[in-house]
């Protein structure tokens, strides 16, 4: 009969146990989902540039290196000479 109990416990101990590997897997699946789209979400609401934000195009910074750079600086920028552009 003690040895039944015992069987009885081991399975069950088992059985309990790969119930909690289970649910481990299927809340790490869920946390990683929610994290994708939290992600996502916060991606699509910052991939964009306001009109403020924008600089006039006589401010840019390859313009500033056009005006009044040397000619190497303007080459590594923009991959053009001035002559080019």
């Amino acid at each position: 009969m003690e040895g039944e109990d015992t069987d009885v416990l081991v399975l069950m101990t088992d059985a309990f146990l790969k119930q909690e590997r289970a649910l481990s897997d299927v809340r790490r699946d869920i946390y990683s989902m929610l994290v994708e789209e939290a992600w996502r979400v916060a991606i699509r609401s910052r991939h964009y540039l306001t009109a403020q934000y924008l600089e006039a195009p006589c401010n840019s910074a390859w313009m500033l290196q056009y005006k009044s750079g040397s000619n190497v600086n303007f080459l590594n920028t923009t991959s053009l000479t001035r002559y080019m552009y």
